[in-house]
């Protein structure tokens, strides 16, 4: 029998653990950090002794959750908790980055309790296990079960302001994280909430989403996109909108903006940065750039130099 008994006596048998009412959580950071892996990195498989979520912000990785598997790419949100064995593999060609959160769903105490010391390695046959399913219960809706998985745009700065608060612990961090946090968690419930029922339509334009996120630099077309689907170009972008909320060439700009970010720092000049994201008109990826986040690429590398 696994070591990882005495951490949670219950994950081999409970399928559904309920964490209580979204209204009444006092949720506590425990360690928050960003960092880069290193080619082909192996994180498990292992279990640990709180929650974590984990926001990929470039590059892919294989994320394993008892026997569910899912490649993980920029804007990929990823939870499990102390009833989840898991294994994460980087990718050996393009390693991903990422900010994660380790939390208490409750505690009465503010007070961090590091998870270092309290993980523990699993074997390959835990994770043939399905996986437990934690739930909430939301004012006005009723149960939901927090996703292992979802893909949100725009989580990068609600994740690196908890990062950063916890680096710098400035008084009353601690009543901040918990107020941060508490956002999070709401925002990725509503997402889930929003997006229950699109679950299907959302496997139908996976094709299409993963080769985005795994080539932002190509210049996809409609008619590419909606041949990987097995759809007509028209009845693809209507479908892509109703998923995403955007058209696909939308979707493309930001992918590829986000790919930029890092681009920008390992490159010396705005044209070499142009021509790896695909374009063939530094004006108009200077024009997406800005449109996307509010700074030339010149701006961008000035005050990242400087922070």
């Amino acid at each position: 029998m696994s070591n990882l008994i005495y951490m949670d006596k219950n994950w081999e048998t409970d399928a559904f653990i309920h964490v209580g009412r979204l209204s009444e959580l006092s949720p506590t950071v425990n360690f928050a950090n960003r960092m880069k892996s290193s080619p082909g990195q192996i994180w498990g498989p292992r279990i640990i002794p709180d929650c974590q979520l984990l926001y990929v912000l470039e590059g892919s990785a294989m994320l394993y959750i008892g026997n569910e598997k899912r490649m993980l790419s920029s804007g990929d949100c990823i939870f499990y908790g102390s009833s989840n064995p898991h294994q994460i593999v980087s990718s050996h060609q393009d390693p991903f980055s990422f900010t994660s959160i380790h939390y208490n769903w409750k505690s009465a105490s503010l007070e961090a309790v590091h998870p270092i010391t309290g993980i523990r390695d699993c074997t390959a046959e835990d994770l043939n296990m399905p996986p437990s399913t934690y739930t909430i219960d939301v004012d006005g809706y009723g149960q939901v079960d927090f996703p292992h998985y979802c893909s949100i745009a725009n989580l990068e700065d609600m994740f690196m302001r908890i990062v950063e608060e916890y680096r710098t612990n400035p008084y009353g961090h601690a009543v901040m994280l918990r107020a941060l946090l508490l956002q999070l968690l709401v925002v990725i419930v509503r997402h889930h909430v929003k997006y229950t029922t699109a679950v299907g339509e959302a496997d139908r334009i996976a094709p299409a989403l993963a080769a985005i996120h795994q080539s932002p630099q190509e210049n996809w077309s409609v008619q590419q996109l909606a041949a990987l689907c097995g759809y007509h170009p028209t009845y693809f972008t209507s479908l892509f909108k109703e998923v995403t909320g955007r058209s696909p060439k939308h979707y493309q700009i930001l992918e590829r903006i986000q790919k930029a970010k890092d681009v920008l720092l390992q490159t010396e000049t705005t044209q070499e940065a142009a021509e790896q994201l695909g374009y063939t008109s530094v004006h108009y990826f200077c024009r997406n750039f800005k449109a996307v986040t509010g700074l030339t690429p010149t701006q961008f590398k000035q005050q990242s130099s400087e922070v």
